[in-house]
Formats: structure tokens, C-alpha cells, sequence
């Protein structure tokens, strides 16, 4: 597995690579300060409607209804940040979700991300989709009921909930639909499993990681849950992701890559039983080293307590 450090924003619009120099793009996020980063590409329930029936005889086009990931090997030619790639999915219908999940193009995305628009489609999201992002739109109020409970549940499966900062700085109404929901996840949840992203389309929207922690404030969140929104809950979206595929290509390492990581997708295959514990091992390993660099790092930026008199 390869290691992961740094500061994470898992939003980076792909109109960044089509709009702008990226490579200018890339420079600012290195000299702010992050490390690990995705470039989100967006495939909305309205686009997947089916088209007009071809009369017989004619030919069928095979079209995959998820698109192509970006080649993001191209823009990390030096090593210092870690592209990947993400699929945030936008559904009222759960329906939809068993096509997109037999995608091949579906299991090359490292981030998976769910937008649902429907009461329907956020139970069926705690009861039946295996992803790592919920994510919201802040142009539109938020438009389902979320409890404690179902909070609790999609916590339990892995899931971290996700606040956009570029759009508060955009427009006013934005700001407000985006603390008003970053304040329900702090009372039906506390806070947990936050992550705050950029969803920057621009590299001017982009802002660096104690500005990010001082905007967590304002959603809501302690400086210790700001600081993790950003560290360590970035990394264990990376490490739990179960569409990571640690070796591209090669579909039996995917697969074990599957079992390993978290979350289980059906029985383990006895011959591959080993290499499944050695694969395990360093995850585990890796884990821990994260938690206490990260405990280090805490403790030398934290400032000294002032003392009372007792």
C-alpha cells in the first residue's frame, strides 16, 4: 500500500483541468500544504435516462453509463501529491444504483461519493450502498429528513460526511444552506466523520488548511475536528475506500484488496487466504503509524494551557 501524508481535499472539480493551467493549480495546492487530493467527476440520475428504442435489426451500441476516470498519472509527474480519482453520484431513484454498480468503468473511481435528492435514496444509501463521501449541494436546501440513528448508521459503514468550503465563499445563500447543514450533522451526529473539501472549480476558491480549520468554526466543529476533517479523517477515507485498487490491472489483487479494507463484499476465497493476512498486517501496521504520527504532530502544534490557581 502506498503511504499517504499531508493535508487532503477529496473535491477538486475536473473543470480545473479543462478551464486552467492545472499544473499552476497543482503548485498552489503543493505550497499550501496538501499532499493527497481527487478530481471529481459528476454523473447525475437525469443523465442516465434511457433513449428512443432502436427498430430490429439495427446494431446496439454498448455505451457504459459511468464515464472514463482521469488519467491522473499524466499530472503527478512529481511524486510530492497524490492524485485520485472520484465518482460523486447524484440519485433520487435507487434503482439506477444496480446499473451503475456493474460499470467496469465504476470500479476504476478510488473515491466514491453519493448525492442523494430523495427520502427513499438516503435509506436506501444506510441500508444498502457501500461508498466513502456523503456530499451535499449547497444550492438547493437540504432534501431529505436525516436522524440520529440513520447518522449513527451510515458512520458505523464507513462513511464521512462532507462540508464544500468554496461555495460559502461564493454567494451568501450558498453559506447559509451549508452552515444550516454542517449544524444538523453536529446535532444528530456530534460532528463525526466530518470531512471539509474545497470543491473548487478555480484555483482562486482554493484556501490553505488553518484557514480551513478557523472556517471550522463557523460549521460547527471543535479546532480538534477541524484539524481531523482535513488529517485524519482524510486519511481513513483513503484506507477504508473499498474501490481502491492498490494494483491496477490485475483483478485477483483487487479483489483481495476488497476483503481486506474494511468493508467485506462476499466470502473469502481459501487460496489467496495468506497474501489476504500479509496485506492485512500492513494496513494494520500502517494505521497505527498514521494515529501516532498524527498524536505527535497535535501535540507539538497545540498551544500551552494556561495555568489556574487552585
Amino acid at each position: 500500500m502506498e503511504p499517504v501524508k499531508g493535508y487532503f481535499d477529496y473535491c477538486i472539480s475536473e473543470q480545473c483541468l479543462t478551464t486552467e493551467d492545472f499544473i499552476k493549480t497543482k503548485k498552489l495546492l503543493i505550497e499550501l500544504g496538501y499532499r493527497t487530493i481527487a478530481i471529481n467527476q459528476v454523473l447525475e440520475e437525469a443523465n442516465l435516462e434511457p433513449k428512443k428504442k432502436k427498430k430490429k435489426g439495427e446494431p446496439r451500441d454498448v455505451i457504459d453509463i459511468v464515464p472514463a476516470p482521469v488519467d491522473v498519472a499524466k499530472y503527478q509527474d512529481s511524486g510530492v501529491l497524490k492524485i485520485l480519482n472520484r465518482l460523486t453520484i447524484i440519485f433520487s431513484n435507487q434503482d439506477i444504483f444496480n446499473k451503475i454498480t456493474k460499470s467496469p468503468n465504476y470500479k476504476k473511481y478510488h473515491i466514491i461519493a453519493i448525492l442523494p435528492l430523495s427520502q427513499n435514496a438516503i435509506h436506501f444509501a444506510c441500508s444498502n450502498i457501500d461508498a466513502d463521501i456523503l456530499t451535499y449541494d449547497p444550492e438547493n436546501k437540504i432534501s431529505y429528513k436525516l436522524t440520529r440513528k440513520m447518522y449513527n448508521q451510515l458512520v458505523e459503514k464507513g462513511f464521512h460526511y462532507e462540508i464544500l468550503y468554496s461555495p460559502v465563499i461564493q454567494d451568501s445563500t450558498q453559506r447559509k444552506n451549508m452552515i444550516h447543514t454542517s449544524h444538523l450533522y453536529h446535532s444528530y451526529g456530534k460532528s463525526k466523520n466530518i470531512i471539509i473539501s474545497s470543491g473548487a472549480t478555480s484555483s482562486i476558491l482554493l484556501r490553505g488548511p488553518y484557514d480551513i480549520i478557523n472556517l471550522g468554526i463557523i460549521f460547527g466543529l471543535s479546532e480538534e475536528q477541524a484539524k481531523n476533517s482535513i488529517l485524519h479523517c482524510g486519511r481513513n477515507v483513503y484506507l477504508n475506500s473499498p474501490t481502491r485498487q492498490a494494483f491496477h490491472g490485475n483483478s485477483l489483487c483487487t479483489t483481495i484488496i476488497l476483503f481486506v479494507v474494511g468493508r467485506s463484499r462476499g466470502k473469502t476465497i481459501m487460496f489467496v487466504e495468506n497474501v489476504c493476512d500479509t496485506i492485512e498486517t500492513s494496513d494494520r501496521n500502517e494505521k497505527e503509524n498514521i494515529v501516532e504520527d498524527e498524536d505527535e504532530e497535535m501535540e507539538l502544534e497545540q498551544p500551552a494551557q494556561k495555568k489556574t490557581k487552585q
